[in-house]
This record gives structure tokens, sequence and C-alpha cells, in this order.
């Protein structure tokens, strides 16, 4: 079983990955709509696998969001997913050591390989 925390202001977003993941019965997935809620879910709960972590939000988005977890050595590898396509933008959460870029949109195969990548766990899903 992976445990994820969503962090992204769309609900869409949210229902998108939800839905990609419900094809494995090997997830469960916890949703925050910003950084700072995102970061009091994790202050209460680091039961985590892996985190999603959206770049652009209000109230604190993503790159703060994930100093604020080296601040505070929350050590749940990190899975930056944005539009967010430059190569500084990349390089610069690479650094910081987030654990993988994931460009929207994606598709199912590629969402599946980024969370297998960064967890080393397989994931079997149904197509």
């Amino acid at each position: 079983m992976i445990k994820i925390l969503i962090i992204d202001d769309t609900r869409s977003v949210h229902a998108f990955v939800k839905n990609l993941l419900s094809k494995s019965k090997e997830v469960e997935c916890v949703s925050a709509y910003n950084g700072a809620e995102g970061l009091e879910i994790l202050k209460s709960n680091l039961n985590f696998d892996i985190v999603l972590l959206d770049w652009e939000m209000p109230i604190m988005n993503g790159p703060a969001a994930f100093e604020e977890m080296l601040k505070q050595n929350i050590k749940i590898p990190t899975l930056m997913m944005t539009t967010k396509n430059s190569v500084e933008d990349i390089q610069r959460m690479l650094n910081l050591g987030v654990a993988e870029y994931l460009l929207k949109p994606f598709t199912i195969d590629i969402l599946f390989s980024k969370l297998e990548f960064v967890t080393g766990k397989v994931l079997p899903y149904a197509a």
C-alpha cells in the first residue's frame, strides 16, 4: 500500500489523480488544497510514502511548502507536479531536493512510472 498526500489547489486535479490512482488497489490518497494545509496534515501525520505537490497555489505555493518541509525535517519523497516547465524551474526544485518532476498534463502511464521510480514500489493497475 502506498499512501499519497496530494497538495494542489485545483479540485479537478485531485479528482483526475484519484481517478487514475483508483486503478490500483495499492494506493490511498489524502487531499490538501494549498501548501499551508498540506503542511498541517504532514505535522500531524508523517505516514505518507510520497507527496504530490503543485507549484502554483494560493496561501502557500509548492516551492515555499517544500522549503518549509525541509526546515521542519519532513523527509517524505516529493514529486512536483506542475505546468512550470522551464529548465530553471525544474533545476531549482531538483536542486532543493524534490524526488521527481511531473509535467501537467500527464497520463496514467507517466504518473505510475514516476510513482514507482520515487517509491521503489510497483503499482499494478488495470488500464
